[in-house]
C-alpha cells in the first residue's frame, strides 16, 4: 500500500509553498490545503494501447493558484506500479532511495514515484508512458512510473481553438510565408484570429496554461503520490518544466534527469533560428551518412549526388505536387516535414532515404506520407484522435512562457527572412513564421528568463551533439542557469539521448537509482540505431 500524507504534513508543506506563490490582492497567501491533502483514487484506464497494469486517476488543481477559490480542473494521471522487488511500501519516496542493511542505498529498494513529461508542449503523458516502458527496465523494479497530461493538454481540460483556427495553426507552422508585404499582413491577421479563437473556445483556463502553473500542478501531484521529493524525468519541453520546478521548489527537488534540453532564455525568433540551423546540420549529416554507404545509398554514392537528388525532388514538387494514395497533394512543404520528422530519430534515416528515392524516381510519396501521418498521430485518412490537441497546446503554452512580442510583426518577419534562409536553405523559409507565432497573444511571463542558481540539488542534463530540435548548446546554457548541473554528452544524432544510447541509459539510470552522477565532461560515443 502506498503511504498516505497526513493533514499535518500537508500543513507543514504549506509554509514552504508560500514562498513560491503570489499573494492575493489583499496580501494574503492563497489557501491550497484542500489540494495538498487530496488522495488519488486509482482505477482502470481507457487509453488506447495502455501497457499492462497501467492505472489512471484524476488530480484536482486550481485554475488560478492566486485565486484557488475561483474554479478547478482535473488532470489525468497514469502510473505503472513498481515491479515486485524488495520489501516495504513504495509510497515513502524521499528522493534519496532506501538504505540497505549495509547502509548504502539499494538500487532495487522502493523509491516512490518517478514522474515523466515527454515534451511538446502538448504531448500526452498518458499516451506516451507505454511507449517508454521498454527503455526503463532497470528503473521499473524501484519506481512507480508516473505521467500525466499537463493542464490544457489531452484529457486535462484541453486548450481548444476551433476547427478553422486549428487548421490555420497547422498551415502557418508548416509552410513558408510569402515574401511580399500583403502576404505578410495576411499572415499577421490570421495569427491574431487564431489567438482570438483560442480565447473564445478555451475560456478562463487559457491565461493559466503556462509552465509556471504546470510546475505547481507537478508539486500537488508529488504530494498526492506520497513523495517527499519529486523524482523526475523530463524530455524536450519536459526539461523546461523540470527547470521551472527546480526553481520554484528547490527543497522538494529529488533526482532529476533532463534529456534534450530546452532553452530557458531564447525567445520565439531566437529559438526558431537555432532550430533551423540545427535541422540543416542534421540534414547534411543524414546525406553524408547515406552517401558513405556507397552503392547502398538510394540517393547517390557521394554527398554531392545525394544532395542533388534531394534538391531536384524539392524543385519538382515546387513545380507540381505529387499525389498521395488518397488523392491529396504532397508538396515540397510536406517533403520538408517528412525530413524534419525523420531527423528526430536516427533509426528512421534509412526509411527517409528510401522514401525520397521512391518519390524522386517514381513520383510516389507513400513512404514519406506515412512518416508524416505517424508523427502527426493521424490515421490513413489523415484524421487525428479527438483528444489530440497538441498543436493548440504547443502554441498556448509557448506563448504563455514568452514575454517578447514584436511591435510590428510583419516588419519583424520581413527583417528575419533573409537570415533564416541563409542559416538553413532547406528549413529556414518555413521556420521563420514561428518567430511571430504569438502575435495576438498577451505577453507571457518573464519568470523563466530569470531562473538563476535555483538552490536545488545537482541535475543530470543530457545533450545530444546532433539534436536538431533542442540544439546541443542549450544543455550547457540551462545547466549554468540551474546552478548545479552535470551535462552528459551523447555524440550521436536525433532528438534525445536516453532512448538512443545504452551508454546514456546506463548513466542516467545509475543516477536515478543510486544518486551517482557521471563526472562533468563525460560523453557517450555514437551508437548504431537498432533495426527499424
Amino acid at each position: 500500500m502506498r503511504g498516505r500524507t497526513t493533514a499535518g504534513a500537508a500543513g507543514a508543506a504549506m509554509a514552504l509553498l508560500a514562498l513560491a506563490l503570489p499573494a492575493a490582492a489583499d496580501g494574503r497567501k492563497p489557501d491550497l490545503t484542500r489540494f495538498y491533502t487530496q488522495h488519488l483514487t486509482w482505477g482502470g484506464c481507457t487509453v488506447k494501447d495502455a501497457p499492462r497494469g497501467m492505472e489512471c486517476a484524476q488530480l484536482t488543481v486550481p485554475v488560478d493558484y492566486a485565486r484557488p477559490e475561483g474554479g478547478t480542473i482535473a488532470l489525468a494521471v497514469a502510473r505503472v506500479r513498481a515491479a515486485e522487488s524488495g520489501e516495504g511500501p513504495t509510497g515513502t519516496g524521499t528522493g534519496a532511495g532506501t538504505a540497505s542493511p549495509g547502509g548504502a542505498a539499494s538500487a532495487t529498494a522502493p523509491k516512490g514515484s518517478l514522474v515523466f513529461n515527454f515534451g511538446g508542449p502538448g504531448e500526452s503523458g498518458l499516451k506516451d508512458l507505454g511507449g517508454f516502458m521498454a527503455d526503463t527496465t532497470r528503473l521499473a523494479p524501484a519506481y512507480d512510473l508516473v505521467s500525466f497530461d499537463p493542464r490544457g493538454v489531452g484529457r486535462s481540460s484541453p486548450v481548444r481553438c476551433g476547427a478553422k483556427a486549428e487548421q490555420d495553426i497547422e498551415s502557418t507552422s508548416d509552410s513558408a510565408p510569402a515574401d511580399d508585404a500583403e502576404s505578410r499582413g495576411q499572415l499577421v491577421d490570421e495569427l491574431k484570429l487564431v489567438a482570438e479563437e483560442c480565447r473564445r473556445a478555451t475560456g478562463e483556463l487559457l491565461p493559466h496554461v503556462g509552465t509556471i502553473n504546470a510546475s505547481r500542478d507537478l508539486d500537488v501531484l508529488r504530494q498526492a503520490l506520497g513523495d517527499k521529493k519529486l523524482n523526475y524525468f523530463g524530455i524536450s519541453y519536459g526539461t523546461r518544466l523540470g527547470a521551472v520546478y527546480a526553481s520554484q521548489f528547490p527543497k522538494r527537488t529529488g533526482r532529476m534527469v533532463l534529456d534534450a534540453v530546452d532553452s530557458l532564455t531564447a525567445d520565439a525568433a531566437q529559438s526558431a533560428l537555432a532550430q533551423a540551423t540545427a535541422f540543416q546540420k542534421g540534414l547534411e549529416t543524414f546525406l553524408s551518412d547515406c552517401a558513405a554507404q556507397g552503392a547502398l545509398c538510394p540517393l547517390g554514392a557521394t554527398t554531392a549526388k545525394a544532395t542533388s537528388t534531394l534538391d531536384a525532388t524539392v524543385a519538382r514538387l515546387d513545380r507540381k505536387s505529387a499525389k498521395t494514395a488518397s488523392g491529396a497533394d504532397f508538396t515540397s512543404g510536406d517533403l520538408r516535414t517528412a525530413i524534419t520528422n525523420s531527423l528526430y530519430a536516427e533509426q528512421l534515416w534509412p526509411t527517409l532515404a528510401q522514401g525520397i528515392a521512391t518519390l524522386h524516381h517514381k513520383g510516389d510519396p507513400a513512404v514519406l506520407d506515412a512518416i508524416n501521418k505517424q508523427f502527426a498521430g493521424e490515421d490513413a485518412q489523415g484524421d487525428r484522435p479527438a483528444d489530440d490537441n497538441s498543436h493548440e497546446a504547443l502554441l498556448a503554452v509557448n506563448c504563455a512562457d514568452d514575454p517578447v512580442r514584436a511591435k510590428d510583426p510583419a516588419a519583424e518577419l520581413a527583417s528575419l527572412q533573409e537570415e533564416f534562409a541563409k542559416a538553413s536553405p532547406m528549413f529556414g523559409p518555413d521556420q521563420v513564421g514561428a518567430a511571430i507565432s504569438c502575435t495576438g497573444w498577451p505577453a507571457g511571463t518573464d519568470y523563466i528568463r530569470k531562473i538563476d542558481k535555483t538552490g536545488a540539488p545537482p541535475v543530470l542534463l543530457i545533450g545530444t551533439k546532433g539534436d536538431p530540435a533542442t540544439p546541443y548548446q542549450w544543455a550547457a546554457e540551462t545547466a549554468r542557469h540551474l546552478g548545479k548541473g552535470v551535462v552528459l554528452t551523447y555524440e550521436g544524432e536525433g532528438h534525445g539521448g536516453y532512448t538512443a544510447s545504452q551508454c546514456v541509459r546506463d548513466k542516467a539510470d545509475t543516477f536515478l537509482l543510486d544518486g551517482v552522477l557521471p563526472a562533468q565532461g563525460t560523453s557517450c560515443a555514437r551508437e548504431t540505431p537498432p533495426e527499424h
